[in-house]
């Protein structure tokens, strides 16, 4: 210890005397090259100190850098990702098949306004389709569109109490385990409320109210379609056990969407009238629930760092025309699934095998929102789907995901589809 204090203060003076015009990395370095010639360092602490200096250089010109910016520039966070896909898919005794190659691009930031408000915003590659950021390589090289993603206000006045307005990231106010209901490209816009407390020793109960804007009709008629949710639910976690559950209870209210044509709808759910003028028959009001568990280190496996099980539930309670008041038929859906492995993949070397299965009935829900990767999202489905994901470097990795789908009543051959992705996060 004695021995650095006398180094560090003999550097110190001997930078003082020479002027900032020649207090060069080199000078330094010779400094220290002359401490170890004459026996008062060795190598190896000479190696550490040099390395020392460097690290507290390249602190300072950043602080000095950040302290020039404005307020709002150093607020500001940029955060990113790219992932690069090959895209196979079939349908059963099909003579056709269909290979893809597409890249999806996006790009957020956010800056915090004061302590108890953000503004976030995002752009991302794609079309009109709310279900998808894929650009497909077509069209003689040409240059697809940037288009805005999200953007929004939050304002969290308490932690865990906070309220988002605008073009919101969805995932932050509904817990849904799975895509079963929404594609998780889905960014709704409107308003919603995440309100969470810690109820009794490693129990949080959490509750989710949001009033969503499905489309604006203009100058008709009819109200405008929407939906107001409301979800409530009950989160554990023993660290001493190492074993962590979470379920939830969620009701959909929609409204106006009976006798509506929704945009980015599939057909698959039962139409009123026909062709050009065929609209949604039912409003959807609709009650679910979902829940998950999850085990850390399971059978004494290092290497593992958690087993998971998971799962949605839903119910269509709406009923048909008003004048037959014709109960849903097929207006129920459910997903489970299994997963084992990492619980994220961010690091090299790690690694997540998850596997789920769906059933989701004709009228469980409006086709407009489910998983597009399943079958174009549509409903009438029964679908298996794999996934592998490998971590090859921090922050990139290598995913596998095969679906197999099949229609429950339509008599469509089933299909197959396998992605291959390389993606990168930064």
């Amino acid at each position: 210890m004695k021995k650095i204090f006398f180094v560090v203060l003999t550097l110190l003076c001997w930078l003082a005397l020479i002027t900032p015009s020649f207090a060069t990395s080199t000078q330094v370095d010779a400094l220290i090259e002359k401490l170890v010639q004459k026996g008062i360092l060795t190598k190896t602490e000479a190696i550490e100190l040099k390395g020392e200096i460097a690290a507290d250089e390249k602190l300072m010109r950043e602080e000095g850098l950040k302290q020039t910016l404005p307020e709002w520039v150093q607020r500001l966070k940029l955060k990113g990702d790219l992932r690069v896909r090959y895209q196979w898919e079939q349908k059963q005794h099909a003579a056709e098949e269909r290979m893809r190659g597409r890249i999806r691009y996006r790009l957020g930031l956010e800056t915090q306004v004061n302590d108890t408000t953000k503004v976030a915003a995002g752009l991302a590659s794609g079309a009109e389709d709310p279900r998808s950021t894929n650009q497909t390589f077509e069209n003689s090289f040409q240059h697809p569109d940037i288009r805005l993603d999200y953007a929004f206000i939050e304002y969290e006045p308490i932690k865990g109490k906070k309220l988002a307005a605008g073009k919101f990231l969805f995932k932050d106010y509904l817990w849904t385990p799975t895509d079963m209901l929404w594609d998780t490209d889905i960014n709704p816009e409107g308003g919603a409320v995440h309100l969470e407390h810690g109820l009794v020793k490693d129990v949080t109960g959490y509750v989710n109210v949001g009033s969503l804007v499905i489309d604006e009709n203009g100058a008709t008629d009819r109200s405008d379609p929407f939906l107001i949710y409301n979800q409530g639910g009950l989160k554990w976690k023993d660290e001493n056990a190492g074993l962590s559950a979470n379920a939830a209870g969620v009701y959909y209210a929609f409204n106006g969407t009976k006798g509506a044509d929704l945009d980015s709808e599939r057909n698959t759910n039962t139409q009123t009238g026909g062709g050009a003028d065929s609209t949604l028959r039912y409003d959807y009001d609709s009650v679910g629930g979902s829940a998950e568990f999850g085990i850390e280190r399971p059978f004494g496996l290092e290497k593992v760092e958690e087993l998971g099980f998971f799962g949605d539930y839903i119910y269509n309670l709406d009923s048909g025309d008003d004048d037959t008041k014709n109960e849903v038929d097929d207006g129920w859906g459910w997903s489970a699934g299994i997963r084992f492995g990492n619980k994220k993949v961010v690091n090299a070397k790690q690694w997540q095998l998850k596997y789920l299965f769906t059933m989701l009935q004709k009228d469980a829900f409006p086709d407009t929102f489910p998983d597009s990767d399943r079958h174009g999202g549509d409903t009438d489905i029964k679908a298996h789907e794999a996934i592998f994901e490998y971590g090859f470097n921090k922050n990139v990795s290598l995913a596998l995901d095969y679906y197999q789908v099949r229609r429950l009543r339509a008599a469509e051959a089933t299909e197959h589809l396998v992605q291959s992705d390389v993606n990168f996060k930064f």
